[in-house]
């Protein structure tokens, strides 16, 4: 028996190791990488993190207006696109959907006001693409812009004008002509 045997723990030390916090960048960079590889995938058209993408507007700020027009948003989509996508990942502590029946989701509404600002300002519909932490992607698109395809079964939520639906649902839903002109 050595003396590395006989040591015994101490449980009140308060020298716990603490958990490691999440680089919300990085994430966010996998996200949207995770996000132009599925959109690809699907329509066979590249999709790319735009410039503006996160805090990289530096970048972006000398080049002329219809090339800061192509680069706003998150996603750098193919010509014709009709959607200007705003990506989010995680939020799971911010974005509590029971929330909804009280009104308000603070966190979603800023989400929004990004979103409809880009859109305005480029001429092209807002639709939010957020994944949760081991969960499927959710779409979020206002009504008006849904083609009259929502609802288009019984699985949405409405938040005010815009309407909460499953990502594979909506993909599943609409042809080529819904995203593309």
């Amino acid at each position: 028996m050595n003396d590395e045997d006989l040591k015994i723990e101490n449980i009140l030390d308060n020298n716990k190791k603490k958990k490691k916090k999440v680089d919300g960048k990085n994430k966010g960079d996998r996200t949207e990488l995770n996000l132009c590889k599925l959109l690809t995938e699907y329509f066979g058209e590249e999709f790319s993190r735009a410039l503006g993408s996160g805090s990289r507007w530096s970048q972006v700020g000398q080049l002329p207006e219809h090339a800061k027009k192509t680069l706003t948003g998150d996603v750098c989509a193919p010509e014709g696109f009709k959607w200007i996508i705003e990506c989010k990942g995680g939020y799971e502590k911010d974005m509590n959907l029971s929330n909804v029946c009280d009104g308000k989701i603070s966190r979603l509404d800023e989400f929004i006001e990004q979103v409809e600002r880009d859109a305005e300002y480029c001429k092209r519909k807002p639709i939010i693409l957020w994944k949760r932490n081991r969960k499927p992607w959710i779409a979020m698109l206002k009504l008006t812009d849904s083609g009259g395809i929502v609802p288009f079964n019984d699985h949405y939520i409405q938040y005010g004008k815009w309407c909460i639906v499953s990502f594979d649902t909506l993909l599943e839903k609409t042809d080529r002509r819904f995203w593309f002109e």
